[in-house]
């Protein structure tokens, strides 16, 4: 007997955090949720397995309109064909919708526990051998174990507990309906299909205690792989249990570092060899990519000067690529290839450029500054039509201080390194 453990699908859950540009395949993000279930339903149908078991968080709150529902029905639907039968938990973000729909009869939704009028909470079948037992929330928050609503294990049947809880204290997730695992081990149950935390984890090995993760991540803080579980048993024994990715984007934060001699065009050609580099890693699938841009190097002083110039560049460069890379984020962390502090310490012309600039830092600099602005009025003259629209802004201090630091950087780098452009 074959059944899929699936959690926090999240079904059309609104897209966070990803930046949206000209190119950006932002349609493909927002399916993304709905393809990664219909991966997982074909896992269900290409397995032949008996059983699709949701813990919780299939939605992601009520729905925004009926087709949300529609969608997963139409789902449903595809299993009925094969026989395959839907464990249904809900979760702490699908605990009550007020959008609904009534499900076909091979789908066995677990009720809140407590009492028969809150729903039944243990589904039997006798002809796979298999007791299932599942306790869905009531309310949105659940702050207590809900371990002792869950009835004995039942002697002679394979007994799968599904449950939404935080077994590990982890503090990523909200602590709901806490409990360990070493209570879930205590239960005796062979299998327990746990949801909420959205990293996948076998927390036990008989007992078998585990967690699919999310089906499709949704944010940076979602990296890397997620899908379901596929569980083979034989009798009373788990005999396998096997993680298969269902995402169709998958989320990276890659650090791209920079060494010293590298300029502007070496920064260019090692973001694009690691966006290559994370395609590969996504094995087909759209990725949502961060980049850390990082190290001391010549290419700082582009990034200060020109850095809407840079980014657009980088950008450009993904967009290339086809669709296959989103950049959500690119954060320029370099630093001068040397340091401005060293540089203000030794001796010479570009220590005693640093050096004035410095003195124009500050609360108590404006006096230098107003001196600065008198010395540039006879190059403003000279250049005119070039300098004409030159504003100095000496009263506004950070304003001030961020054109200082692009000039540091430019001082830095041209003076020490002979660069010309």
């Amino acid at each position: 007997m074959k059944f899929v453990h699936a959690a926090d699908l999240h079904i059309d859950s609104p897209l966070r955090g990803l930046t949206r540009y000209e190119g950006a395949p932002v349609d493909r993000a927002r399916r993304a949720p709905r393809e990664s279930f219909e991966r997982i339903v074909g896992l269900c149908l290409e397995e032949h397995a008996e059983f699709l078991v949701l813990a919780g968080d299939v939605f992601d709150g009520d729905w925004k309109d009926i087709g949300t529902g529609l969608f997963f029905v139409s789902q449903l639907a595809r299993l009925r064909a094969t026989g395959c039968r839907v464990m249904l938990l809900r979760g702490n973000h699908d605990f009550e919708l007020t959008k609904n729909l009534s499900y076909p009869d091979h789908v066995f939704e677990f009720g809140a526990g407590g009492s028969e009028k809150r729903g039944k909470c243990t589904y039997v079948f006798e002809d796979e051998g298999v007791a299932f037992h599942g306790v869905s929330y009531a309310q949105k928050r659940v702050d207590k174990s809900l371990l002792p609503l869950y009835p004995a294990r039942m002697p002679g049947l394979l007994n799968v507990g599904v449950l939404h809880t935080n077994a590990t204290g982890i503090r990523d997730h909200a602590a709901y309906a806490p409990c360990t695992v070493a209570d879930l081990v205590g239960h005796r149950y062979d299998y327990w299909a746990l949801g909420h935390v959205h990293s996948h984890a076998v927390l036990h090995e008989e007992p078998w205690v585990v967690y699919p993760g999310n089906a499709q991540g949704r944010s940076m803080r979602e990296t890397g792989a997620k899908g379901c579980v596929l569980v083979a048993a034989e009798g009373e024994r788990i005999e396998e249990v096997r993680f298969v990715a269902t995402d169709t984007m998958r989320y990276f934060v890659e650090e791209v570092m920079l060494a010293p001699e590298d300029d502007r065009d070496d920064l260019f050609d090692k973001v694009r060899a690691r966006l290559e580099d994370v395609a590969g890693r996504a094995e087909g699938r759209t990725s949502a990519v961060r980049l850390e841009i990082r190290g001391s190097c010549r290419a700082h002083a582009a990034i200060v000067s020109e850095r809407a110039s840079v980014l657009g560049q980088i950008r450009a460069d993904a967009i290339d690529r086809g669709g296959d890379v989103w950049l959500e984020q690119v954060r320029l962390l370099t630093s001068p290839a040397q340091s401005i502090e060293a540089l203000r310490a030794a001796k010479g012309l570009v220590a005693e450029l640093l050096g004035w600039t410095e003195r124009l830092r500050g609360e108590d600099a404006e006096t230098e500054r107003r001196s600065l602005l008198r010395a540039l009025e006879p190059l403003k003259k000279k250049l005119g039509r070039e300098l004409e629209e030159l504003e100095i802004a000496v009263e506004d201090g950070p304003w001030f201080e961020a054109v200082l630091d692009r000039a540091e950087a430019l001082l830095a780098e041209r003076l020490t390194s002979g660069a010309s452009d």
